[in-house]
């Protein structure tokens, strides 16, 4: 039996970290596993630079179900710069634009998801030094403000993170939504509806997978790796969908 923390992401707008090329800045269709560090990281009051990051992403697996996902919304911007010819460094923005006269203008293109839910399970390593149920209440209580990709992106629902016992990550998600369900009525609040598609670590070992069938594997750049740097590892995702419903345990 491990112990869990499962949560769930809900917002108007979200965008996930896909690979950014040139001015187009891309979104996956659901959170990346470097994300969802950040996302711990800023719930612990952890900023960027902490030695504690990087250690903190390493610490754990995760499974991500996706509940509901809308349209897509692509955001044009346009920003002033310098002609790329001029190879000089600037020491701040107002100097970069200070010479109005050899200004130019790009459009940048930002991705989004509209109207998502998800659902995320982090399965935590031996070498995750923080409890379950400690980082639950980060998750309730952050210490920063925490938003679905972007800061132009906030939650429109409380995260309603928890610790759960369970031995599958099937098990685990029918945990969390059976204990969820019951003060989500009483508050007079609409459940989420569980959806079927899940995708999870290719680390969980596959008797750990429960009740879903592997559809195919997925090979993401989203592994936290220098932040100086902006650089991010491969990391393996097998996308499943669930196939029968499991008996929900108690929660943690």
């Amino acid at each position: 039996m491990a112990e869990l923390v499962v949560f769930r992401m809900e917002a108007a707008l979200a965008a996930f970290g896909d690979l950014q090329v040139g001015e187009r800045r891309g979104s996956w269709r659901r959170p990346s596993h470097s994300g969802i560090a950040g996302l711990l990281a800023a719930a612990l009051g952890l900023t960027r630079d902490d030695p504690a990051v990087p250690v903190l992403a390493q610490g754990f697996l995760m499974a991500v179900r996706s509940d509901r996902i809308g349209p897509p919304l692509a955001d044009f911007h346009t920003a002033q710069t310098p002609p790329q010819s001029r190879k000089r460094s600037f020491a701040t923005r107002r100097q970069e634009l200070a010479d109005k006269d050899l200004l130019g203008t790009i459009v940048s293109r930002r991705d989004y998801w509209m109207d998502v839910a998800f659902t995320v399970l982090i399965w935590p390593k031996p070498a995750l030094t923080v409890r379950p149920q400690a980082l639950a209440e980060a998750l309730n209580r952050p210490a920063f403000p925490l938003f679905a990709g972007r800061r132009s992106c906030p939650f429109s629902a409380p995260l309603a993170a928890r610790a759960v016992s369970a031995e599958t990550v099937s098990e685990g998600f029918a945990t969390y939504d059976a204990n969820l369900a019951g003060p989500l009525e009483q508050a007079g609040l609409p459940c989420l509806q569980p959806g079927r598609d899940v995708a999870l670590d290719a680390e969980f070992p596959q008797e750990s997978w429960g009740a879903i069938t592997r559809l195919h594997t997925e090979t993401r750049r989203d592994l936290t790796g220098s932040r100086q740097s902006w650089q991010f590892a491969l990391r393996q995702e097998v996308v499943g969908v669930f196939h029968a419903p499991e008996t929900a345990g108690a929660a943690a």
